[in-house]
C-alpha cells in the first residue's frame, strides 16, 4: 500500500505546492513541495504552472470602464485553459517519478476531482479495463466506452494499451512509479484530445478514489 497519496490541483496562494494530500486521515491539506523533497527545478515549474492559474482566474481593472472589474485576456482564452490542463498531467508525472514507488499521484487536469461522480463530464483511466476501454461519467451516470468513442485519437488509444500492458507486468492496478508516471502522461494525451469536452481523471490506475491503506 502507498505511504501517501498526492493530488496535483491548482489553487490560490500555494506558491510551489499545488499539491494536496488525499486518501488519508493523517495527512490532510497542502502537501508542501519542500517537505516532500521535490527538486528545485520541479518546484519552479509547479510554481509557474500555479501562477498561470492565478493569473487566468484573477480579475483586472480596466480604467476605460471606470475601474469596473473585467476578466483578463488570459482567462478568456480556451487555449490557455486547455494547455493548463494538459500541463497538469506532465507535472504530475514528474512528481510521481520524484516521489517514487511508495507514493501515488492523482491528477484531474489540475482541477478538483471530488465532484466528478456527481456532475460534469469526466473520463477515468483504470488500468484493469480491457483494450482501450475507459470509464465515462456524465452528471453522475457512469458507463464504459472505448477510448476512441470518448474522444481519443488513434495514437492515444494505442498508448493506453501500452500503459496497461506495462502496468500488468509490474502488478495491477497500480504498477510502480514508472508505470504510473506513464499513465499520467497518457492521461495528458487524452486530455489534449478531448480538450474542454471532458475532464480526464487519473487515480494511479484505480477506477476511483481510495484510502492509502485500503490495499495491501
Amino acid at each position: 500500500m502507498p505511504s501517501m497519496i498526492v493530488l496535483v490541483m491548482a489553487e490560490y496562494m500555494v506558491d510551489d505546492s499545488p499539491l494536496w494530500y488525499r486518501g488519508s486521515r493523517e495527512f490532510i491539506g497542502v502537501a508542501a513541495a519542500e517537505d516532500l523533497g521535490l527538486s528545485d527545478a520541479l518546484r519552479r515549474d509547479l510554481r509557474a504552472w500555479n501562477d498561470a492559474f492565478e493569473q487566468a482566474m484573477s480579475d483586472v481593472f480596466d480604467d476605460r470602464h471606470g475601474s469596473a472589474p473585467v476578466r483578463s485576456s488570459a482567462s478568456d482564452s480556451a487555449e490557455v485553459w486547455d494547455g493548463h490542463q494538459v500541463d497538469a498531467f506532465a507535472l504530475a508525472s514528474r512528481v510521481q517519478l520524484e516521489l517514487g514507488d511508495d507514493v501515488h499521484v492523482w491528477c484531474g487536469g489540475g482541477g478538483g476531482i471530488d465532484m466528478v461522480t456527481e456532475s460534469g463530464t469526466a473520463v477515468v483511466l483504470p488500468s484493469e479495463r480491457p483494450g482501450t476501454d475507459v470509464e465515462f461519467l456524465r452528471d453522475g451516470r457512469r458507463d464504459v466506452r472505448s477510448a476512441r468513442a470518448a474522444g481519443a485519437r488513434e495514437g492515444t488509444a494505442k498508448a493506453l494499451v501500452h500503459w496497461r500492458a506495462l502496468t500488468e507486468r509490474a502488478g495491477t492496478p497500480f504498477g510502480d512509479a514508472e508505470t504510473r508516471a506513464l499513465g499520467l502522461r497518457t492521461a495528458g494525451r487524452l486530455q489534449d484530445d478531448v480538450r474542454a469536452q471532458a475532464q480526464v481523471v487519473f487515480h494511479a490506475g484505480a477506477a476511483g478514489p481510495y484510502w492509502h491503506d485500503e490495499f495491501d
